[in-house]
């Protein structure tokens, strides 16, 4: 990145060092799950942000920087230029904001971040001081003194919505297998079937670990190259389906005619009282995204809904991760020069939401992306902005106690309910205790779901595109059931998943789901005639599929202790739901996988694996 290299040095770099660093395939077609390919992609962010660090310090030009990250990207085949020097560009100058304005920073703490994984909470670790702090919680209430407030008692019933990812720039038929992360887009290209070459797996024994450093193998470099080079050459020219009207499994976001249908069926189909949408309704081409592209799709969802839905039924929406500019970018309310705030953004979902917020949940909202009001009496729903806590999310190393302010206004939130006797309904984007989200926010968001799960009826997801559930366990013995959190799914084909929408109904004074069903299409099915609107038809009833007497977190425990022991086949069921049917996942899940599943259920504090290990044992000392 320097340029200062000897020209037998770089050539050194390039021809063998790099063939053992670089991906035989980009990182958004192959998902490289080895610790050998793990650990150089640790080494390489690691040294490419220590790079960037001293060219900083010596002044070098934003245009060098990019051009000097880009060639860097492309070399070790992360993506093409275009897409590299898109996002480089779009990013670099709060990362230089950032490491000029943050003692703190450091590659290792950017790397750790962006790296994070869910099953090693060592794997190219950070130490930093700041991460670790406590949200203080207040004394629990006597039930005695909880007020019981007026409260309508009637039903309510929701309809349940996530992850738009609306994409203006889909072209039915077009290139749905393209050399960009995202495809289905107009004047996109074919990937060429030689970039397929091999899984990665020929660099494992290239690689050492000794201590925390790691050696690269050089004497090993022939070898490699023969072995991709035969790979390559057995690559052939394929035939390859062009992209579905209706959506598409593979990297494609969503059509506008598919989301304007999911919205048209919802209305004719259903009765509801309120809808929570639950975020992130930009497309996934991050390194071309503007602010005028954000506001007129923002502005476009909202319209549909409420001209859809009709104006007397509330909105209720939580800010996804895709919805800032550049994308994952959540700056702290401290830092106001353009291009680096976020007070745009929450300006101007305060102006598209307006109809639907009271004047206090308008100032919230312009503060901290998140906001709180009734829905009813007796019913307040709370919509919280995760994203802060993102991993790709640059500000979190510029100030981590930006995280723990959102969670101080979640438990004043939550308390303010309690004392008033109202139950909640929390929505927000990323679910708890995924790898996504900084440990330290799972950790203390599960000390506040602890201290207030008798206030908390209800919790609603998005941004993991499966339809999934969490329970919550207490943190004291016995460790009972507590509370659930509620995957919704997607409105997204994207990657391998059918659309889904959900319908609940709650009924007063608890507020807890009565009744959780959930409603899609088949791809394969609609793409087969794209003139005809695709078959909507519900997947499954929640209480009644499982067999489950309610959905309490009590009865989705005992669901889940059959689901591992006497009743596999609910558990087959379980990950056949998860990716809403898809034909290109449920058919390929195999032990391995079921248990994952198991494992992502229980898991609401990063790192926290004991009960998932509790379940993989009882799975497979469990004779059926």
């Amino acid at each position: 990145m320097k340029n200062e290299l000897l020209s037998s040095a770089e050539q050194k770099l390039q021809e063998d060092v790099f063939e053992i660093l670089k991906r035989t395939q980009h990182v958004t077609t192959h998902e490289y799950r080895s610790d050998v390919r793990m650990s150089l992609d640790c080494l390489v962010c690691r040294s490419a942000f220590s790079a960037l660090f001293e060219l900083i310090r010596a002044g070098a030009s934003d245009d060098d920087l990019i051009r000097s990250l880009s060639n860097i990207c492309v070399l070790l085949g992360i993506e093409s230029y275009n897409v590299c020097s898109g996002a480089i560009s779009l990013n670099l100058n709060i990362i230089t904001y950032i490491i000029r304005n943050t003692p703190e920073a450091t590659p290792r703490n950017f790397c750790g971040l962006v790296l994070q994984r869910s099953d090693n909470p060592n794997f190219c670790s950070y130490n930093d001081s700041r991460f670790e702090w406590q949200v203080e919680l207040p004394q629990r209430m006597q039930s005695a003194n909880v007020p019981t407030p007026v409260i309508d008692q009637s039903p309510l019933t929701v309809a349940i919505l996530t992850d738009a990812h609306i994409d203006p720039l889909y072209e039915a038929f077009g290139v749905a297998q393209c050399d960009e992360p995202t495809c289905c887009r107009k004047g996109q290209n074919l990937r060429p079937s030689s970039d397929i070459v091999t899984d990665g797996s020929e660099v494992e024994n290239s690689v050492i670990r000794h201590g925390d450093s790691v050696l690269l193998n050089l004497g090993d470099v022939p070898k490699i190259k023969e072995i991709r080079m035969r790979n390559s050459m057995k690559a052939q020219t394929r035939y390859v389906e062009p992209a579905g009207y209706w959506g598409d499994y593979r990297n494609c976001d969503t059509p506008r005619w598919a989301f304007d249908d999911l919205i048209e069926r919802m209305a004719s189909t259903h009765k509801f009282d309120v809808v929570y949408y639950i975020g992130d309704t930009i497309d996934h081409g991050i390194w071309e995204t503007s602010y005028e592209l954000i506001d007129e799709i923002h502005q476009y969802l909202i319209s549909k809904m409420r001209t859809t839905f009709g104006k007397d039924v509330l909105i209720i929406p939580a800010i996804g991760n895709h919805e800032s500019q550049p994308t994952n970018q959540f700056a702290p309310m401290s830092v106001t020069e353009p291009k680096l705030n976020t007070t745009w953004l929450y300006e101007g979902l305060t102006k598209k939401w307006d109809p639907y917020l009271t004047e206090e949940a308008k100032a919230s909202l312009r503060v901290r992306g998140g906001f709180s009001r009734l829905v009813r009496p007796g019913l307040r729903a709370i919509s919280i902005n995760t994203n802060v806590a993102y991993k790709y999310n640059w500000w979190l190393v510029y100030d981590p106690l930006e995280m723990k302010r959102h969670l101080e206004w979640l438990v004043q939130e939550l308390h303010g309910a309690e004392l008033a006797g109202e139950k909640v309904h929390i929505l927000s984007h990323i679910p708890p205790g995924v790898h996504d989200l900084a440990h330290v926010w799972t950790r203390e968001y599960n000390r506040i779901v602890n201290r207030f799960s008798s206030t908390i009826a209800a919790e609603f997801n998005g941004h993991i595109h499966s339809d999934e559930f969490k329970i919550f366990y207490s943190t004291v013995e016995p460790k009972s059931p507590i509370n659930v959190a509620w995957g919704v799914g997607g409105a997204t084909a994207y990657t391998n998943y059918n659309l889904n929408y959900k319908i609940a109904t709650f009924n007063p004074p608890t507020y807890a789901p009565q009744s959780i069903k959930t409603f899609i299409y088949n791809l394969t099915e609609a793409n087969l005639t794209p003139n005809r609107r695709p078959h909507w038809f519900q997947l499954y009833d929640m209480k009644n599929s499982f067999g489950v007497k309610d959905l309490s977190a009590q009865s989705m425990d005992d669901l889940l202790q059959r689901m591992v022991t006497t009743e596999r086949n609910l558990l087959d069921l379980y990950v056949a739901y998860v990716p809403k049917l898809s034909d290109t996942r449920w058919p390929y899940c195999n032990n391995n996988c079921k248990l994952d599943n198991v494992c992502r259920i229980v898991t609401t504090v990063l790192w926290q694996r004991e009960k998932c290990d509790q379940l993989q044992l009882l799975y497979s000392n469990t004779n059926t």
